[in-house]
C-alpha cells in the first residue's frame, strides 16, 4: 500500500519478522510498505486480512505512519530465481541487456543491478 508520507527519509526492511516480510520505502510524497514473500502465488486481489497484517507490522517498525492518509493499494507479482539474470546480449543483432528476477529484492539490490548495467551497456561503446 502507498501511505503519505509524514516525513520519513530512511528505508527500512525486517525480513527476519515470524509474522510476514516488512518492508518501508520512503518516496517524496507517499510510502510503499509491504510486504509479502508467498513463493508460486500468482494471485494479483488484494486480501484485506493480509493488507491489515502488513500495515499492523509496518506500525511497530515506524509509529509515525499511524494515521497517514492511504495514497493507493496494488498488489504485485514478483518473479524469482535462484539468481537474478544480469547479462548482455545480441538479439536480431541488437544489443540487449537483460535484469530481471530479483524477486521482492528488486528496490534494494537496484543500485548495484543499475551499476552493472551501465558497465555493460559501456562494454557495447568499446
Amino acid at each position: 500500500m502507498r501511505l503519505a508520507n509524514p516525513g520519513l527519509e530512511e528505508w527500512m526492511t525486517d525480513e527476519g519478522n515470524p509474522d510476514g516480510l516488512t518492508y518501508i520505502f520512503p518516496r517524496e510524497h507517499d510510502v510503499i510498505v509491504g510486504g509479502t514473500a508467498d513463493e508460486g502465488s500468482w494471485d494479483t486481489e488484494i486480501d484485506p486480512a493480509t493488507e491489515a497484517a502488513i500495515l499492523e507490522r509496518a506500525l511497530k517498525l515506524v509509529p509515525e505512519l499511524a494515521n497517514q492518509p492511504l495514497v493507493g493499494r496494488a498488489c504485485g507479482l514478483r518473479p524469482a530465481r535462484p539468481s537474478i539474470s544480469l547479462e548482455r546480449l545480441t538479439v536480431d543483432g541488437v544489443p540487449v541487456i537483460t535484469a530481471y528476477g530479483h524477486g521482492g529484492a528488486g528496490v534494494t539490490l537496484s543500485w548495484g543491478t543499475a551499476e552493472r548495467v551501465v558497465e555493460l551497456a559501456a562494454a557495447d561503446e568499446d
